[in-house]
């Protein structure tokens, strides 16, 4: 499952983000957008605070991540990686579902159930992510199931 791989070898093991600030304020900014696409300056600040309660971040040179939200040039190499895998995985997923039908057995690109090792790093990353991110009762129902 190469998308969820990429995240977990970008994340590493312990959780400790492994590319460029720069990096790391496009992936910010990619969350914040997917969640509000109009977004804020203090959303921006909300979501980076709580991905700094789950993964450790080196952000030098620049001082904080203010500074490198003020300062610094998204890089968006890794990001459009992660959304272009995003996107071949729904369409996996949407292609499966077309052929056998609503209830196929989707595999390894059912990140909910698949036993690939990033797809348990994703599901774990989620749930300690729910510690802090207010999610729908819906949504809170499926991160009790994990």
């Amino acid at each position: 499952m190469g998308f969820l791989s990429f995240i977990s070898k970008l994340l590493g093991l312990g959780r400790k983000f492994a590319g460029t600030p720069e990096q790391y304020l496009a992936m910010v900014q990619y969350m914040a957008k997917k969640n509000n696409p109009d977004y804020s300056m203090e959303e921006l600040l909300q979501w980076e605070e709580v991905m700094q309660k789950v993964m450790k971040v080196n952000l030098q040179p620049f001082h904080d991540f203010k500074d490198l939200a003020e300062n610094g040039i998204p890089d968006d190499s890794m990001v459009e990686k992660v959304d272009g895998k995003v996107k071949e995985m729904e369409q996996r997923r949407d292609l499966k579902q077309a052929i056998y039908g609503p209830n196929a057995d989707l595999g390894d690109d059912d990140v909910m159930k698949s036993d690939d090792p990033g797809a348990v790093f994703a599901r774990n990353m989620v749930k300690d992510l729910s510690e802090h991110v207010k999610f729908s009762d819906d949504e809170h129902s499926k991160l009790d199931e994990l």
